[in-house]
């Protein structure tokens, strides 16, 4: 069972986060005060803290980071209780070494959800800690062989490769079936940890379908793509909207993000009477190949950002879909792709692969997507993740 450790003044505070940490199946231990709480970190390490900003003796700023200077109880991410009267408590918990804040008042879900996401990040750091020790180890053995060297050093410096096989970790697998469909999906990642995700779920009688692309970079961009999958999968009610899921993710990526942080998004529901529903948030338009007719078309719709502002509203629309329809979700990693020429990948490159698609199966249609992509252009180095989901209905 993980460990929290709450640090606050406040004995109401603290038993009401401690009831929400312990349903959620977390162990809590608490402190009345800095003092005392460096003295219980100190005793038995926790796997996270929570620590109130304002504290008579020692605040929280000066706990956190006698925390963040000890070698011991440093890495151990510390989740700040600041007060949502000025911006200067943020930038003065985050300057002490604060992993990650929420203001006091906050929404308990919120907490939980950032304490999850601490951990997620925690945990992928301790993976690329202990795998570059592991290399180190290997470094240190081969030393002396002069033509293992540089394949070494690469390794060493591979760290980013390690964060982002953690983040393709949360993407579900690439073949996926149902009686209602079939699924191949498909991510070319680019040299840096980016914000590309999909995911897709049977839930009741219908099946769920998500393409998002986060803001920023990096272990943000991770977390925040964590958040998403969390929320979408514990929050998804087969009797609501996709307008009313889409309006509480908004609102919940707003409070549980960094400010400048969005994302754009697009969510599918196939229901069993034959009907693709969707609902978009700023994201690229989807194609749709047509059986009967031989011919796809694409469906774009404008939307607000997801978690840029609060209280935004979203559409919901629906297309009756047939035996042997194709569905291309995709973000935008693949039209913002330029060959030597300086021309971008245009979808109408999808259109006529999927309009030439006739009796061929998916797996095929999706090998000769990932070929033209890959023809594109001379280079291989992509500058933006590309990440795509075909779904054939049946």
């Amino acid at each position: 069972m993980q460990q929290i450790l709450v640090i606050d003044d406040n004995v109401n505070d603290i038993l009401i986060v401690q009831r929400v940490l312990e349903r959620a199946g977390f162990g809590v231990t608490w402190a009345a005060n800095g003092e005392k709480g460096l003295e219980a970190a100190a005793s038995k390490p926790p796997d996270c803290i929570l620590v109130d900003y304002r504290m008579p003796g020692l605040n929280g700023y000066e706990v956190t980071r006698l925390l963040k200077a000890d070698p011991v109880l440093g890495s151990i991410p510390v989740l700040m209780l600041t007060g949502a009267d000025s911006p200067k408590n943020l930038v003065d918990g985050l300057d002490a070494g604060a992993d990650d804040y929420v203001t006091k008042g906050s929404d308990l879900d919120v907490i939980l959800a950032r304490v999850k996401a601490l951990l997620r990040v925690k945990a992928y750091q301790d993976r690329i800690v202990e795998q570059a020790g592991q290399l180190r180890a290997l470094y240190d053995e081969l030393s002396q062989k002069s033509d293992k060297i540089m394949a070494l050093n690469q390794h060493l410096n591979n760290d980013l490769q390690v964060a982002r096989r953690v983040q393709e970790a949360l993407l579900p697998e690439r073949v996926f079936r149902t009686p209602r469909a079939e699924i191949r999906s498909t991510y070319i990642p680019s040299e840096t940890l980016s914000g590309d995700f999909y995911d897709y779920f049977q839930l009741s009688d219908s099946l769920y379908l998500f393409m998002a692309d986060v803001s920023g970079h990096g272990l943000a961009a991770a977390i925040q793509v964590s958040l998403l999958k969390s929320y979408i999968h514990t929050e998804t009610n087969p009797s609501e909207s996709l307008t009313a899921l889409m309006v509480r993710l908004n609102d919940f990526l707003f409070t549980a993000t960094l400010p400048a942080q969005y994302a754009t998004g697009q969510l599918f529901r196939i229901d069993a009477d034959g009907s693709l529903v969707w609902s978009n948030a700023a994201h690229p338009g989807f194609l749709l190949y047509e059986r009967k007719t031989n011919k796809t078309t694409l469906h774009e719709k404008p939307g607000h950002m997801l978690g840029a502002l609060p209280g935004m509203s979203f559409d919901e629309h629906s297309l009756p879909i047939g035996s042997g329809d194709t569905l291309f979700a995709y973000t935008d990693g693949l039209t913002d792709r330029v060959n030597e020429a300086g021309d971008f990948y245009e979808i109408e490159r999808i259109s006529a692969i999927l309009d030439a698609s006739g009796g061929a199966t998916l797996p095929d249609v999706n090998e000769r997507i990932q070929e033209d992509i890959r023809n594109f252009s001379a280079t291989d180095a992509f500058k933006d993740d590309i990440a795509f989901v075909l779904t054939r209905f049946a």
